[in-house]
Order: structure tokens, then C-alpha cells, then sequence
């Protein structure tokens, strides 16, 4: 029978073989594993049920402490402080900031303009009304008997005399309608000695017309406003200077207070 060895002796053959090779594989693993355990729990958070072992490793941690807000002076205990709010009204006006490069848009909206306020033009008064613009018409139809003459002296059969005339006779049967020769406003109605009963007519630009030896009683009295060719009155005998012509109506005519040939306005014949 073999002696047995002593332990030693057979460490030492572990050791002298294939053993030392399994011995320090060991070693070296245990090395790496405690490394890779010691890395691990310092970079990495510990898991919900790894803290429980690491309160009992490292002891009773001492309780989380919040600072309580301060106490009203006359606040109930207990009772819930509401939130300081800010009032909408006192809030500051966050003002976005301008934009600037290519995303700045510029206003391009043109001002609008005021309303023309430049007065009307004023209608036009007789100043700026040439008589020339004035429309007339014949007050009675018929021929001139007596021409306009304030020059030249005409004999007059009534007085039996020659004189000037300042306006012309138109030939007009007694009662024959007389007509206004231009639009215009009534300014006199009344009796002349010799001229009988007459109508005075303003028609602006200056323009008096006067027509006579009317009928007592005229179609129109002082203020009336006449068209064109609108009945004034009738042809009558009142003249007593021209008693001795023809029946007819004496027409004269004046601008600015002279005396002006009532032809050069009347349309032609």
C-alpha cells in the first residue's frame, strides 16, 4: 500500500500542475467581478429595493424637512392660505420684440387721405352774370312804331313836338297779353304821367326792363318772381304822351342805369 502524502505535498502538486493555471483564473475573475460591482453601485442609481439595504448599511437617514409658510397673523389653524394671484389688470404687457431681416414686414398701408373740405362754389352773382347772358323775348308781338332814339330828336304826334325816346313802341292791339321779357323779380308797379301804367322788372346783371302803357290794373304786383314770358299785364291807352299814336306798348330798357337799345337783346326777327 502507498504511503499517503502529506497535504502539503499534495498542495504542492496542485500548485506544480495544471492547478496553479485554475488558481489564478479564479483570482483574476474574482478581481474583475468586485471591480465591475464597485463601478456599478457608485455611478449607477440605486434600485426602490436596494435602498431599504443601504438605509440598514448606512443607518436611520434623518427626515426631509420643508419650511412652512408663515401664518397670517388672524388665520384660522388649519385653514388652507389661497395663492397670492396677480390681477390681470396689473400684470405687465409682454411686448413682443421687433422683428428685424427678412422677416420684418413693413407697413406699407398708405395714410388716408382727409375729405375734401374745400368749400362750394357760391352761386353766381349779378357781377358775375354778363347781361349779355340773359335770355329775352318779345313782350308783344308787332312791329316797331317808334325806334329807340336818345340822341336824335323824333316828332311826336301827341305833343306835337320832337324829342329823344328812350325805349321803343311795338305796335300791340288794345287788351293784348304783355309778357315779362327775361326772368326776373317785380321791383315797381305805378302810374307815370306821360308813360301811363307801368312794371318795372329787375333781371340781374344790371338789367331794368319797363313796360308801359298798360292796362289800369297789371297781372303782377311788387316782390312776384317771373319766368320768361310770363303774363305781367295788357296792352291799354293810360299813356297820355302817346295818346295820338297807334295802340301799342312802350318798352325801354336799362343796365347799370343807363339807357340801352332793347333790340340789341330781343332775338331777332
Amino acid at each position: 500500500m502507498h504511503e499517503k502524502k502529506s497535504l502539503s505535498a499534495r498542495v504542492d502538486e496542485f500548485l506544480g500542475g495544471k492547478g496553479f493555471y485554475i488558481v489564478l483564473f479564479v483570482c483574476i475573475a474574482v478581481i474583475g467581478v468586485s471591480a465591475w460591482l464597485l463601478l456599478f453601485s457608485r455611478f449607477s442609481p440605486l434600485a426602490p429595493d436596494d435602498v431599504g439595504d443601504y438605509v440598514d448599511a448606512m443607518g436611520d437617514l434623518p427626515p426631509k424637512t420643508t419650511p412652512s409658510k408663515p401664518t397670517a397673523p388672524n388665520a384660522t389653524p388649519g385653514a388652507t392660505e389661497p395663492e397670492h394671484q396677480v390681477p390681470e389688470d396689473t400684470k405687465p404687457a409682454v411686448t413682443p420684440p421687433p422683428q428685424s431681416g427678412a422677416l420684418a414686414v413693413q407697413d406699407t398701408t398708405k395714410p388716408t387721405e382727409p375729405p375734401d373740405t374745400k368749400p362750394s362754389e357760391p352761386p353766381a352773382t349779378d357781377a358775375e352774370v354778363k347781361p349779355e347772358d340773359l335770355i329775352f323775348a318779345w313782350p308783344v308781338s308787332g312791329a316797331i312804331a317808334a325806334p329807340y332814339s336818345p340822341d336824335e330828336l323824333i316828332y311826336n304826334a301827341t305833343m306835337d313836338d320832337w324829342r329823344t325816346h328812350d325805349g321803343i313802341d311795338i305796335e300791340a292791339s288794345r287788351g293784348a297779353t304783355v309778357l315779362a321779357p327775361a326772368a326776373g323779380t317785380v321791383t315797381a308797379v305805378y302810374t307815370d304821367d306821360m308813360l301811363g301804367s307801368a312794371v318795372v322788372i329787375d333781371h340781374g346783371a344790371g338789367v331794368v326792363s319797363v313796360s308801359a302803357n298798360l292796362a289800369a290794373a297789371p297781372a303782377v304786383k311788387v316782390g312776384d318772381h317771373v319766368a320768361l314770358a310770363a303774363p305781367i299785364g295788357s296792352v291799354g291807352d293810360t299813356a297820355l304822351g302817346e295818346t295820338g299814336e297807334n295802340s301799342h306798348l312802350h318798352f325801354s330798357l336799362t343796365v347799370n342805369g343807363q339807357s340801352v337799345d332793347p333790340t340789341k337783346f330781343l332775338p331777332q326777327k
